[in-house]
C-alpha cells in the first residue's frame, strides 16, 4: 500500500514495511535451516539487502528476528553470523524434544478422531513414498520434500494436542533439529532404517497404544543424535 506524505511524494505504509520484513525473515530463516547459509557464515547486511531488494533497516530487522529464533548470533560491532552447530547443542535439542514430543503426543492420542486417523494415513503414505525414492533410488534432491512430508507426518501425530505452548515450542525445536538432520539424511553408511521407525510409530498410533507410540518416538529422536555422532563430523 502506498500513501502520499506531506511533501506530495509517495511513501510506503507501515503495513507494507512490516510485510516486507516478515517475507525476508521467512526466506532467510529457510536458508539458514536448510543449510543455504553455512553454520558460522557471516551475514552481510548490504549484500543481502541488494539481493532481496529491500532497505538496510528492513534487512537488519529481518536478521534481528532470527536472533529470537536463535538461528543467528550477534557479534558486537561485527554484525551477524549463522549460529554454529555442535554435538552439545544437538544433545540439548534432542533431550528437550523428547520431553515436549511425549507430552504433545499423549494429549493428541487421547483426543483421536476418525478425521485425524484418515489424515495420518495419508501423511504416512506420502512420507513413505518419498523415503523410498531417497533411500532406495538415491534421489537426494528430494531432501526438501522429505523434510516437508516428515514434518507433516509428525505434525499429524500431535495435531489433536490442544496446548498451544507445547505446539509452539515443538515447532521451534523441529526447526533447529532440521539443521542437523540435513547432515545425516541420505547417508547410506548409517545402519538405520528410518522407514521402519516411521512405520512402527504409525502402527502404534493407529492402534491407540500410547505407551508404545511414545517409546517409538523417543527412540526415533534419539537415533538421529546417534547417527550424527557416528558421522564424527561435529564436536
Amino acid at each position: 500500500m502506498q500513501i502520499p506524505d506531506f511533501h506530495g511524494t509517495t511513501a510506503t505504509a507501515p503495513a507494507s514495511k512490516s510485510t516486507a520484513i516478515e517475507t525476508v525473515h521467512e526466506q532467510l530463516r529457510e536458508r539458514v535451516i536448510s543449510g543455504g547459509f553455512a553454520p558460522g557464515e557471516r551475514l552481510h547486511v548490504d549484500k543481502l539487502r541488494l539481493e532481496f531488494g529491500v532497505s538496510t533497516s528492513t534487512m537488519r530487522e529481518a536478521i534481528s528476528r532470527l536472533l529470537i529464533d536463535s538461528l543467528v548470533i550477534s557479534e558486537q560491532q561485527r554484525g551477524f553470523r549463522v549460529a554454529p552447530l555442535s554435538l552439545k547443542d544437538f544433545r540439548d535439542i534432542t533431550d528437550t524434544r523428547k520431553i515436549i514430543e511425549e507430552q504433545a503426543l499423549r494429549a493428541s492420542l487421547a483426543n483421536r478422531t476418525e478425521e485425524w486417523e484418515a489424515e495420518l494415513v495419508g501423511a504416512f503414505h506420502r512420507l513413505s513414498s518419498t523415503e523410498h525414492k531417497i533411500l532406495v533410488e538415491g534421489r537426494g534432491e528430494l531432501a526438501h520434500d522429505w523434510d516437508l512430508r516428515n514434518a507433516h507426518f509428525h505434525d499429524c501425530l500431535v495435531k489433536n494436542c490442544n496446548n498451544t505452548w507445547l505446539i509452539r515450542f515443538r515447532r521451534t525445536l523441529h526447526q533447529h533439529s532440521y539443521r542437523y538432520h540435513r547432515m545425516i539424511l541420505g547417508d547410506t553408511s548409517l545402519r538405520r532404517d528410518v522407514r521402519a521407525e516411521h512405520k512402527a510409530i504409525f502402527e502404534a498410533a493407529m492402534a491407540g497404544d500410547i505407551e508404545r507410540c511414545v517409546a517409538q518416538i523417543d527412540a526415533h529422536i534419539e537415533a538421529s543424535y546417534a547417527g550424527l555422532v557416528a558421522q564424527n563430523r561435529l564436536r
